[in-house]
């Protein structure tokens, strides 16, 4: 396989839709990312906002006939998977890019033992015999910390608790030593304690073996002990990307504020509210129009209906490193909260009042949330009560310019 000396994954531009009789969705809006050996990238965000597609994607495993790839690149070690042909991705899935699912009970065939499964993966991209296979599948599975591999190797699915399916699934995962792991949700509907022990498992095998890691969570505490570098997703879109000290200590995206100040952190004052976001997600059945988060955002100016900013660096001018402990600090907003309203999560300057929808009678309903006109615009959202993101805020003056 030809290798260069970028990074291990390039995705540019990425464009996936989902056809279907209620219509287009909108799923993955071009987002681009680089992943370079050794390094965990954690993806966030709402649900539904393009995590597990962009991934799968990635994989070549969008659910058919509704979901295509319909534009940019996904470079592994210089070939572009969107050319690929189904032998390709045969050869590369699980020995140089493995996944963990979401749900570990979905994903292990339920009539089949573990053995069964584990060694048909290992000899489908290796020429060993069967007992070479299942001695590695039992020194994976002593690995992952299940006790007994060599009687549970004979066990079904559904003879194992939530976090024993899943340590299995990265028994799997790590069986070829893939170059790229892809984690969805590793640790859903697992309880606490599961969840660390799962956490450390996969931080200190990976870490042995340098293999690159894409962490896929809604759990902002997850990435913050795992990941080397976060990308926010929303809507389709990455909304800001940096290095995970730097994004929690400095967030400039009013929808990264809006997700820290919406989950408690043991570092806050005593008494402090949590400051929920507002408003519902857009709806991915209808093309993105200007910024998706508008109809949430306390920050909106009159441009951010119209147009979508693209992701730049939070200092103008600035060279563009995508990977490493360098990385450049990202956002794709027109009207960043400074560091102060970042903190506060709330806007501070005096006298703005969030830019209403084209076609709203006027500002004061807006500043109030109780305006009709917001509810049924929705052209950059999904028609619900987008306005009400500012009902709670105080207003801040509108900064000249897309820097602030």
């Amino acid at each position: 396989m030809p290798t260069t000396d970028g990074p291990l994954l390039s995705v540019r531009d990425l464009v996936v839709r989902f056809r279907t009789h209620d219509g287009t969705v909108h799923a993955v809006n071009g987002v681009s990312f680089d992943v370079a050996e050794g390094e965990t990238l954690g993806l966030v965000g709402e649900s539904g906002c393009g995590k597990s597609v962009t991934n799968l994607a990635v994989m070549r495993l969008l659910p058919k006939p509704a979901g295509h790839i319909e534009g940019g690149e996904i470079r592994f070690e210089g070939i572009d998977l969107t050319k690929a042909s189904e032998a390709q991705m045969r050869d590369l899935r699980g020995s140089d890019i493995a996944m963990i699912f979401q749900d570990p009970m979905t994903s292990l065939n339920p009539v089949l033992t573990i053995e069964e499964q584990m060694v048909e993966t290992i000899r489908a991209h290796r020429p060993v015999g069967q007992k070479e296979a299942r001695d590695r599948a039992i020194e994976l599975l002593r690995m992952v910390g299940i006790p007994n591999p060599e009687l549970r190797l004979r066990s079904f699915p559904h003879h194992f608790s939530g976090g024993m399916r899943q340590r299995v699934m990265i028994a799997m995962a790590l069986a070829l030593e893939p170059k790229l792991l892809i984690a969805d949700e590793p640790t859903t509907a697992l309880d606490v304690t599961i969840q660390a022990q799962v956490l450390e498992l996969l931080q200190r095998l990976t870490t042995e073996r340098g293999t690159a890691v894409i962490l896929i969570t809604h759990d902002l505490g997850v990435v913050a002990g795992m990941a080397s570098r976060i990308n926010v997703m929303y809507a389709g879109f990455v909304a800001e990307t940096a290095s995970t000290p730097v994004l929690f200590a400095e967030p400039r995206h009013p929808y990264t504020v809006g997700l820290l100040h919406s989950m408690p952190r043991l570092d806050s004052p005593e008494g402090e509210p949590l400051i929920p976001i507002e408003g519902t997600p857009p709806d991915l059945r209808r093309a993105p129009v200007g910024c998706p988060f508008a109809p949430r955002c306390a920050w909106r100016l009159p441009r951010c209906w119209e147009a979508n900013p693209s992701l730049q660096p939070l200092v103008g001018g600035e060279p563009i490193v995508t990977t490493g402990p360098g990385v450049t600090h990202r956002i794709a907003c027109w009207n960043p909260p400074t560091a102060d309203e970042a903190r506060i999560g709330r806007p501070l300057r005096e006298g703005f009042v969030p830019a209403p929808p084209p076609g709203a009678a006027g500002t004061g309903a807006a500043a109030s949330g109780t305006g009709g006109d917001v509810v049924v615009f929705a052209a950059g959202g999904d028609g619900q009560d987008g306005g009400t993101a500012a009902a709670g805020h105080s207003p801040e003056p509108a900064a000249p310019g897309r820097r602030s």
